[in-house]
C-alpha cells in the first residue's frame, strides 16, 4: 500500500511551475515588466531558460499566468478574513488590512499590479484577467454592503454594487499613492480606508455630495 506522504506528494512539474511563478513576480517587483527578461527570471529561479520556455510561451504569458494566480490566492484569502468577522464593518476592514498589512504581515506586491494596471489598459489579453478577478472582487464587496445596509449598520449613498465600486477604487487608487509618493505611506492608507467605513455607519454623514 502507498505511504500518506507518497498519495500528497506533489508533481516536481508543480513544484518548478510554482517557483517560476514566484520568481517572475520577485524579479518584476524589484525592476518592472519591462526591464524584465526571461533569463532574469531563469537565474531568480535558478533554473535554466529553457525550462521556463518549457512551462509558459512568452514573458507576457508568465506575467499573466502569475499576476492571475497570485491574485485568485489573494482573493481567497480575502474572502476567508471576512467570512471570519461576524460584524459587517469588521469584515470591510478585514479587506482593508489584507490590502494594506503591517510590516510584519504578507499582503499583495502593489509594483507588480500597478504594472498589470498599465498593460490591462493597452492588452485585451491581461483586461480580460482583470475583469474576471475585478468582477469578483464587486461582488464580494457588494454582498457585504447589502447585508449591512439591510441590517441597518451602513447607510448607504449609492446602491450596494456602486458604494463597492467606489470602495475598491478607493483602495486601488491609495495602493498607487503608496507607490508613486512618498506622502502616503501604507498606515496613511490603511487609516483612510477604514475612516470611509466608519462613514458608511454614520447616519447623516456627506459622502460624495450626497447627505443621507
Amino acid at each position: 500500500m502507498e505511504s500518506s506522504s507518497a498519495q500528497t506528494r506533489v508533481p516536481i512539474e508543480d513544484i518548478r511551475r510554482t517557483e517560476l511563478i514566484t520568481a517572475t513576480l520577485r524579479v518584476i517587483s524589484a525592476q518592472g515588466f519591462e526591464r524584465t527578461t526571461v533569463r532574469d527570471i531563469a537565474r531568480a529561479a535558478d533554473a535554466s531558460v529553457g525550462s521556463v520556455n518549457y512551462y509558459f510561451k512568452s514573458k507576457d504569458d508568465l506575467l499573466r499566468v502569475a499576476v492571475a494566480e497570485t491574485d485568485a490566492r489573494f482573493r481567497t484569502q480575502v474572502r476567508e478574513a471576512v467570512a471570519d468577522a461576524s460584524e459587517y464593518p469588521a469584515k470591510l476592514a478585514r479587506v482593508v488590512e489584507s490590502c494594506f498589512p503591517k510590516a510584519s504581515e504578507d499582503g499583495p506586491d502593489w509594483a507588480v499590479f500597478v504594472d498589470f494596471w498599465y498593460r490591462a489598459s493597452r492588452h485585451e489579453s491581461y483586461r480580460a484577467i482583470f475583469e474576471e478577478a475585478h468582477e469578483e472582487w464587486i461582488e464580494m464587496l457588494s454582498q457585504v454592503l447589502a447585508d449591512g445596509a439591510s441590517d441597518g449598520v451602513f447607510f448607504l449613498s449609492a446602491n450596494p454594487r456602486d458604494e463597492a465600486l467606489a470602495f475598491a477604487a478607493m483602495i486601488d487608487g491609495l495602493a498607487l499613492y503608496t507607490r508613486v509618493t512618498k506622502h502616503v505611506e501604507t498606515e496613511t492608507a490603511r487609516r483612510i480606508a477604514k475612516e470611509y467605513i466608519e462613514s458608511l455607519c454614520q447616519k447623516g454623514v456627506t459622502r460624495r455630495g450626497v447627505k443621507q
